[in-house]
C-alpha cells in the first residue's frame, strides 16, 4: 500500500474512535487538552418543559445528549464530576473519570419534577459550583448545559466573570438548549467571557454525529503525530510492516462476548477498510482480571470469535481472519478500576 494511501486509511480509523498501532509508519494518537471535567446540568422547571422546536421535554434532550458525550469520552486519564443547579447538588463526586458511573448519574435525573413554583436561580448556581470546580486539576472544563433561563438571584454572566477570577485554568463549556432569544443571549454571554469556552447548539449535536464529534475534540482532546513524515522520505512499494488496530470503544459488558450496537456500528466501518487491505487478519481477545484464569482464557476467545462472525457477515473472508484469546494476561489499563476492568475487556486486530 502506498504511503498516502495508509495515511488516508490511518485518519479514517481514527475518526471512527479507533486508535492504530503501526511500526515505522505514521501515526496519530489522542493527546487530553484538559485533565478533568464537570457535567454542570440545570435542573430549572424551564427544564422540564417541552422544547418550543423538538417538543421535548429539554431536561431529557440533554441527558440524551451527556450521555452520549459519555460513551464519546477518550479512555484518556481524566478526572470527572456531575452537579446540578436549581437545585443544587452533587450527582457524582469528583474522581478518576468512569463511564459507567457517570452514566448511572445522568440515569438518576428525574425528568418528570414539578414546574411550578421552581425558579431558575442561575448564577446562585454558579457561585455552589466554585468550591467543587477547586479541587479539579488543571486544565479543568465544566461543561454548562442549560437552556439559559434565569429568573432569581444573582446574574449568572457576573457569576461566571467571578468564577474565572477565583479559578484559573478552569473553563466554561456552554451546550445550549435555549428556545428563547433571551436565553440563548445569556449563554452566549458567558461563553463569550473567555477564548477558551467552547458554545454548542444541544439540539444540533443530537441529530449530527459529525458536529457531536467535533465538539468531543474541541474540549476533550487534540490528535497529533507521533512520527513525522518529510516529502523527501522514499515510499516503498514492498508489503507494508505489521499493523494493529485496537477497538477501543469496542468494548464488551461484564462475562459477555456479545457484540453490542454501538460495537456493530464501528465494526461495520472498520470492516470497510479491512476489505481494502491485504493480507491475514488476526483477533486477539482479552479479559479483565476478574474471575478464574481458564475461564477468562475461554471468554476472550469467544469475544474474538464474536468479532470473527461478524466481520465475516460483513463480506470479509472468513478464510483471512484467525482468532485468539489471551485471557487476562495481557492488560493495557489498571484492573483495580472499574473503567480499567472495562477498557481490558477488548479486541485486538492485526494485519500480517
Amino acid at each position: 500500500m502506498k504511503l498516502a494511501k495508509l495515511i488516508a486509511a490511518v485518519a479514517a480509523i481514527t475518526l471512527l474512535g479507533l486508535s492504530v498501532v503501526a511500526q515505522a509508519q505514521p501515526m496519530m494518537r489522542m493527546e487530553p487538552k484538559i485533565a478533568s471535567f464537570d457535567i454542570f446540568m440545570d435542573y430549572s422547571g424551564s427544564m422540564m418543559m417541552k422544547h418550543n422546536t423538538l417538543k421535548e421535554k429539554k431536561i431529557v434532550l440533554a441527558r440524551d445528549l451527556m450521555m452520549k458525550v459519555n460513551k464519546k469520552v477518550p479512555a484518556l486519564p481524566y478526572d470527572a464530576a456531575m452537579h446540578t443547579f436549581a437545585p443544587y447538588s452533587e450527582r457524582l463526586a469528583l474522581g478518576a473519570f468512569d463511564s459507567v458511573a457517570m452514566e448511572k448519574a445522568l440515569q438518576g435525573l428525574s425528568t418528570n419534577e414539578d414546574i411550578r413554583g421552581r425558579f431558575t436561580p442561575m448564577g446562585d448556581g454558579i457561585i455552589k459550583v466554585q468550591p467543587a470546580v477547586h479541587p479539579m486539576k488543571r486544565e479543568g472544563a465544566v461543561i454548562l448545559v442549560s437552556d439559559g433561563k434565569s429568573n432569581m438571584g444573582s446574574d449568572p454572566v457576573t457569576e461566571a466573570k467571578v468564577l474565572y477570577n477565583a479559578e484559573p485554568g478552569i473553563c466554561l463549556h456552554v451546550v445550549s438548549f435555549a428556545d428563547t432569544p433571551d436565553g440563548e443571549e445569556t449563554l452566549k454571554q458567558i461563553s463569550a467571557l473567555n477564548g477558551c469556552s467552547v458554545y454548542a447548539n444541544g439540539p444540533e449535536l443530537l441529530a449530527n454525529e459529525a458536529a457531536l464529534d467535533q465538539f468531543m475534540q474541541d474540549v476533550f482532546y487534540r490528535m497529533v503525530e507521533e512520527q513525522q513524515v518529510t516529502e523527501t522520505a522514499p515510499v516503498q512499494e514492498t508489503a507494508p510492516e505489521a499493523e494493529a488496530i485496537v477497538l477501543r470503544n469496542v468494548n464488551f459488558a461484564f462475562d459477555s462476548a456479545e457484540i453490542t450496537n454501538d460495537s456493530a456500528a464501528i465494526l461495520t466501518e472498520a470492516a470497510m477498510l479491512i476489505k481494502d487491505r491485504p493480507g491475514t487478519i488476526v483477533l486477539t481477545g482479552h479479559t479483565d482480571s476478574t474471575g478464574p484464569d481458564a475461564y477468562n482464557q475461554k471468554l476472550s476467545e469467544r469475544r474474538a470469535q464474536s468479532v470473527r462472525a461478524f466481520l465475516a457477515k460483513q463480506g470479509i473472508s472468513a478464510d483471512r481472519i484467525t482468532a485468539v484469546g489471551k485471557g487476562e494476561a495481557d492488560p493495557e489499563y489498571d484492573n483495580k478500576t472499574s473503567e480499567g476492568r472495562r477498557l481490558n475487556r477488548r479486541v485486538v486486530i492485526t494485519f500480517e
